[in-house]
């Protein structure tokens, strides 16, 4: 009898054949468009934020809905306010938990006003309330800004949910970036507010290591496909200036390090392309956290890119069953 082995993944998904035409075709645009156009800091980021919501890079303008709201949440220092944006299912099923989204752009990019078309759909197909949470950005506001408004926020939901909204809060979650910061504010909730338990987080292609795993080092392509390593150092550098590899592996600035040991951990789903530098940052997190007793559900996208979740789901199908999923597994873990 061969031996087995006590982990085990499914290397089919991870195969380059498994990839379907259509998420190779839209690499090898992501690949071409990104030749072509200027970096975020070659051109500076309010310069490059700016283009994105004109429609200037990669993505298209972004799609503002009339259903969504804008809210302000107050944070912990006196007269400023968190801008976040409300999403509520419309599909005549009454929501029956609040979830806290937060956006990824690598720190530097991107608001809670550019998400509206991924955030309905999590409100329609989780049966949830949205709030995406517009955290202070980086250059301008490095760490830890940007998880201090992020942990502002989810504990006035969990005081204030119930009130505003009818429903509690019971997840987290969010996209690169935004999935560094929901990891991270769980890891904050568990000191802060220890008697508070999540239903659930998400984390879709979340980078949790700022000193940087080895797949990033070796993501190699014939062009930038969307995130490399130069990419991401830029942004590593703009949110955590000066830091020694020491520093960047506190827990506090990369969740990966945190510690699991004697917490009572959530039930947490990872998504994650192959064709992403960031593919070992999911894999490894999820495997600390079963190995610690927690519930991993992974995902893998065969040939899906960094941000797949963001595009349209004609052009990447992969998108399509990322969200799918993600919803499903909310669903399922509701209270």
């Amino acid at each position: 009898m061969p031996l087995q082995s006590d982990l085990t993944i499914n290397v089919a998904k991870f195969q380059p054949e498994a990839a379907s035409d259509e998420v190779k075709n839209l690499n090898e645009y992501l690949m071409d468009t990104m030749k072509r156009g200027p970096k975020w800091y070659d051109v500076g980021a309010a310069k490059y934020r700016a283009m994105r919501a004109n429609g200037e890079t990669i993505f298209p303008r972004p799609i503002v809905l009339d259903r969504g709201r804008n809210i302000a949440i107050p944070s912990r220092e006196h007269g400023r306010d968190i801008p976040c944006r409300v999403m509520k299912p419309e599909t005549g099923v009454e929501a029956k938990a609040v979830f806290m989204h937060i956006h990824g752009g690598g720190f530097v990019l991107s608001s809670e006003k550019e998400f509206d078309t991924v955030l309905a759909k999590i409100a329609d197909l989780a049966n949830v309330v949205v709030v995406s949470v517009g955290y202070r950005l980086a250059p301008e506001n490095p760490f830890p800004a940007g998880p201090e408004d992020c942990f502002d926020a989810a504990e006035w939901l969990i005081d204030n949910a119930k009130d505003e909204f009818g429903m509690d809060l019971q997840f987290v979650g969010g996209e690169s970036a935004g999935g560094h910061l929901a990891l991270s504010t769980y890891f904050h909730l568990t000191t802060s507010r220890p008697t508070f338990h999540f239903s659930g987080l998400i984390l879709n292609y979340g980078v949790f290591d700022l000193s940087l795993l080895p797949q990033v080092h070796h993501f190699q392509k014939r062009d930038t496909l969307f995130l490399d390593k130069e990419v991401m150092e830029h942004y590593r550098d703009a949110f955590c200036p000066g830091m020694s590899v020491e520093q960047l592996r506190h827990p506090s600035v990369s969740p990966f390090y945190g510690v699991l040991q004697g917490l009572q951990l959530p039930p947490a789903m990872f998504t994650c392309g192959t064709e992403d530098c960031l593919l070992d940052d999911t894999v490894m997190m999820a495997a600390r956290w079963q190995m610690k007793g927690g519930i991993a559900v992974v995902r893998i996208l065969p040939g899906a890119p960094h941000a797949y979740t963001l595009f349209p789901w004609d052009k990447c199908p992969e998108a399509k069953e990322g969200i799918e999923a993600g919803c499903a597994f909310v669903r399922e873990m509701m209270k």
